[in-house]
């Protein structure tokens, strides 16, 4: 008899559950960037936030320009701001994604943000620039000089 009792109560709160229908899904908005405070970190500059790769406001986006040497070698590299905040770190979907001269790439931001490959073809100064929201879409593009 007590075995009875015990599952009627169990089959109703089972049955409750699958009755609910969807469950709403709370997506975090990601934090707006502070492309003032971003900087371009990478093995080039040993990954510091040094004035010289901090970003400056162009009238096509955000961009800081860097001379890199062409050795056949990728520079890893992120963007983020002096003190690393997750919210404000924007790089790759994936570990080592590579970038080529002249392509767009989508970033992510947040602490899924993996770096990114760049491999310069010739010894040159080269455009990094950012576009976009965090919200909608961020763009990197990287030109030579």
């Amino acid at each position: 008899m007590q075995k009875r009792w015990l599952a009627l109560p169990l089959s109703l709160l089972m049955t409750a559950c699958t009755q609910t229908g969807q469950y709403p899904v709370f997506q975090e908005k990601q934090p707006e960037i502070v492309f003032s405070d971003w900087y371009l970190r990478g093995v080039f500059n040993w990954w510091e936030a040094k004035p010289a790769y901090q970003l400056q406001r162009g009238s096509n986006g955000w961009y800081v320009d860097v001379e890199l040497i062409a050795d056949e070698q990728p520079y890893d590299f992120k963007f983020s701001n002096a003190n690393w905040t997750t919210g404000q770190t924007c790089g790759a979907s994936y570990k080592g994604l590579a970038i080529a001269l002249k392509q767009s790439m989508s970033l992510t931001c947040g602490a899924e943000a993996a770096n990114m490959r760049f491999t310069p073809p010739h010894t040159a100064t080269y455009r990094f620039t950012v576009k976009g929201s965090p919200n909608t879409s961020l763009m990197l593009n990287i030109t030579a000089l």
